[in-house]
């Protein structure tokens, strides 16, 4: 019997959706991977990074739901990078 996705399995494939249309295939399938596991916070860490490593910015909504999820941990890499990539976000919407 499979459970239904909640809030943030929904997030996290929105964030791998962000993955795979930035064409980082194998970021997805390890974000998809934690997911599956329930690993939310692992999984929000992995995400922020793979963005900046791929120089990928998510639609601000997207990053205000990760920092506003109970399973973004305050100082972690998905909360630090989370605020990068919000202030980046935030700045093109404003160009």
């Amino acid at each position: 019997m499979s459970r239904q996705p909640n809030s943030t399995d929904l997030l996290l494939q929105d964030l791998i959706q962000v993955l795979l249309e930035g064409k980082a295939h194998a970021d997805a399938d390890m974000l998809r991977s934690a997911a599956d596991a329930g690993e939310y916070a692992g999984g929000f860490d992995y995400a922020m990074l793979a963005f900046k490593d791929r120089g990928l910015i998510p639609d601000a909504r997207l990053i205000r739901e990760v920092l506003d999820s109970p399973w973004c941990e305050e100082d972690s890499y998905a909360d630090v990078i989370g605020h990068e990539l919000l202030a980046k976000a935030e700045t093109s919407i404003a160009s």
